[in-house]
């Protein structure tokens, strides 16, 4: 209704500077907006971590094919939002410790066609590795018009525990969730998991 977003993204841009947003691409003439108006890894990347690259692990990574070198850009430092990715879990991608490991316990989660946030209150958790034990995480989704606290409790401790199998009916959140803890026994605190 009032173009917040589009303000947004104008703002990233321009923060970055035109040319310096193109040069960030891994192609020439990559766009941040793909068809049907979806955003783009790249818008992602831009409003995360300040960069519009093209990819989501750490760096970047050369290719060598036939004496010629691709040069593909990642992320470049310790994000202060992290990204985790259901296209992960399927091995379409690899997210790098700098989206894993943000400065602030918050993460964008890329999940069956759109995004939505896990974040927790401790802030301890991006950095010692003990507050990894036994945490909460607060699960929030706009496009579903969420109204009340989702609030899930991750236990990595538990050695019993064994992560469902592929065959298994396993809510997408918790395959995400996984990427960053494999270990976690994910407590839905009584609400109906989302599948």
């Amino acid at each position: 209704g009032n173009n917040g977003v589009i303000l947004v993204l104008y703002s990233a841009i321009l923060s970055r500077g035109i040319q310096k947003v193109k040069n960030d691409f891994d192609e020439a003439g990559l766009k941040l907006m793909a068809q049907h108006g979806y955003c783009t890894q790249e818008m992602v990347n831009l409003l995360l971590g300040g960069k519009g690259v093209s990819n989501v692990f750490n760096d970047t990574v050369e290719l060598e094919s036939g004496g010629v070198i691709t040069v593909l850009k990642g992320i470049s430092s310790r994000s202060e939002i992290g990204l985790l990715s259901l296209f992960e879990h399927y091995k379409s991608c690899q997210v790098g410790t700098f989206y894993k490991t943000p400065k602030y316990p918050i993460w964008v989660v890329c999940s069956e066609s759109h995004f939505s946030v896990l974040f927790s209150n401790k802030r301890e958790l991006c950095n010692d590795w003990k507050a990894e034990r036994h945490f909460d995480l607060y699960y929030y989704d706009g496009l579903a018009n969420q109204q009340e606290e989702i609030k899930l409790t991750i236990d990595t401790t538990n050695r019993s525990f064994k992560a469902p199998s592929d065959d298994d009916l396993i809510p997408p959140l918790e395959l995400c969730i996984r990427t960053k803890w494999p270990d976690a026994e994910v407590d839905w605190n009584g609400y109906e998991p989302i599948l």
